[in-house]
């Protein structure tokens, strides 16, 4: 009887350190969310912010719904669609594309230096497509992928919001879109190897953490981390997007920002608020 009695105790006992850790949990979260509602309200310009706790999954979002240019955050798609299309044998990485005339583009990248008849093979184009941002490595994937094909992926993956309307990303103001939600979906599903499999989703966070741009996400965050991110930049839009490999909480996070303002300050408040996250995290690792 006296054995039972104290097992009654410790399953209350446990159950009311549950709760208070729970209740703490929450509370943490809503800090969390406070601080990026007031940045994002005391900053000039449009700022959305979506983020995911990889290890609880709980998802904090501060104008996330909201369509933006996308810039080169659109590159990421792309990507998905060219392993999709590998993993169902319709095309091969070392398939090669020869650059026409109509396929140089400006801006970002190097590719539009070079000779125009020079082929490529689909995983060089792939590669600098995010390392470097190329943006004429983009139109020829997109052209050769087809757009109807990769918006049909990003529809089939959950993403609501995420439309590629032409693969000319200097002229993409309201026919490329996307939200910071649906970014974090997919970068969610990627790391988690959800969709098409566990090695092609490793294989593009790889590609990921080799990009060169790090002024966004990883700018006030330690060398050392891991991050496997792709920013996008035109002159009203500064935007990143990516998974942070903190050992002790790994989250994703997307900001966008855009209207005058951002093509000032844009990339400061990316960095600003990826700070902010980052600060959080090692905070409630160190709580928990």
């Amino acid at each position: 009887m006296q054995t039972k009695t104290w097992l009654g105790v410790l399953t209350i006992v446990g159950g009311l350190f549950l709760s208070a850790a729970v209740t703490s949990a929450k509370e943490t979260y809503v800090s969390l969310q406070q601080s990026l509602e007031n940045f994002a309200e005391t900053h000039n310009g449009v700022i959305g912010v979506s983020f995911t706790d990889l290890t609880t999954n709980h998802h904090i979002g501060v104008q996330d719904d909201v369509k933006f240019n996308p810039a080169s955050v659109i590159k990421v798609p792309v990507m998905v669609e060219v392993f999709r299309q590998v993993l169902d044998g319709r095309l091969s990485l070392q398939d090669k594309l020869p650059m026409t005339r109509s396929d140089v583009m400006g801006g970002s990248g190097f590719l539009f230096r070079q000779k125009v008849g020079t082929s490529y093979t689909i995983r060089y184009l792939t590669e600098i497509m995010i390392t470097h941002s190329d943006n004429t490595a983009t139109k020829m994937l997109i052209e050769h992928l087809g757009a109807e094909n990769i918006n049909k992926t990003m529809r089939e993956l959950g993403l609501k919001d995420t439309v590629i309307g032409t693969s000319n990303l200097l002229r993409a103001e309201g026919l490329n879109y996307s939200s910071p939600r649906d970014m974090n979906m997919l970068l969610t599903q990627i790391y988690r190897g959800t969709i098409l499999n566990a090695e092609r989703c490793q294989e593009m966070v790889d590609i990921m953490a080799r990009q060169h741009n790090k002024w966004g996400i990883p700018k006030y965050l330690p060398v050392s981390l891991r991050i496997a991110n792709k920013t996008g930049t035109l002159n009203y839009v500064k935007n990143d997007s990516g998974i942070v490999f903190f050992e002790e909480r790994p989250y994703v996070l997307t900001v966008f920002t855009t209207k005058k303002e951002a093509s000032a300050f844009g990339r400061t408040w990316v960095s600003q608020v990826s700070r902010i996250v980052y600060e959080w995290c090692v905070s409630a690792a160190i709580d928990s």
